[in-house]
C-alpha cells in the first residue's frame, strides 16, 4: 500500500511539472506571436506593446466581469493570470495574492483603452455590473467612460472626438 501512494505522489509531482512547463511555453508561445509581429510592423522601436494589469481576489468573477465588457474570450487563461488581447496589447487579470500581495483593491494604476464606441462598451458594463453605467463625459476633444470592475478598480475608456 506504501509503495502505491508513492508511486501516486510521484505521479501527480511529475503531472504538475508538466502542467507548470506547458503554462511556461503557452505564456512564451502567445507573448512571441505578439512581440514578433510588433517587432515586423516597428522593427526600429524598442516598444513591442503595450499591457497593463489588475490584481483580483476572485479570478473567476474578474474573468467573467472582463469577458462580457470586452465581449471576447481570454488568450491566455492560467489559474492566476488571465489576458485578454486589446487591439495588440495584453490586458490582464493577475492574482492579488501571487502578484500583487499588500496591493489594496481598486487602488491600482487606472488603465484606460481606446474605443471607437463608447455607447457599446456603456451597455456591456451595465450587462457586465448588473447595474446601470455611468454617463459618457463629455470634454472638449474626449469623451470618456468611467467604470468600475468587481474589485473596484477604475478602468477608464475614451474616445477621440476630433471637435
Amino acid at each position: 500500500m506504501h509503495r502505491a501512494a508513492e508511486l501516486r505522489g510521484n505521479y501527480v509531482l511529475e503531472r504538475t511539472k508538466v502542467m507548470k512547463l506547458l503554462q511556461t511555453l503557452l505564456l512564451a508561445l502567445t507573448f512571441g506571436a505578439t512581440a514578433s509581429a510588433a517587432q515586423a510592423d516597428a522593427s526600429s522601436d524598442p516598444l513591442v506593446a503595450m499591457g497593463a494589469y489588475v490584481a483580483s481576489d476572485d479570478m473567476g468573477q474578474s474573468e467573467a466581469f472582463y469577458m462580457a465588457l470586452f465581449d471576447r474570450e481570454p488568450v491566455i487563461r492560467l489559474d492566476d493570470f488571465i489576458a485578454f488581447d486589446v487591439s495588440g496589447g495584453w490586458f490582464a487579470i493577475v492574482s492579488r495574492a501571487r502578484y500583487a500581495a499588500g496591493s489594496i483593491p481598486g487602488n491600482g494604476a487606472a488603465p484606460y483603452i481606446q474605443s471607437g464606441d463608447l455607447e457599446i462598451i456603456r451597455a456591456r458594463y451595465g450587462a457586465a455590473s448588473g447595474g446601470e453605467a455611468p454617463a459618457i463625459i463629455m470634454e472638449p476633444g474626449i469623451s470618456i467612460l468611467k467604470v468600475y470592475d468587481p474589485e473596484g478598480q477604475l478602468v477608464e475608456f475614451f474616445a477621440l472626438t476630433g471637435s
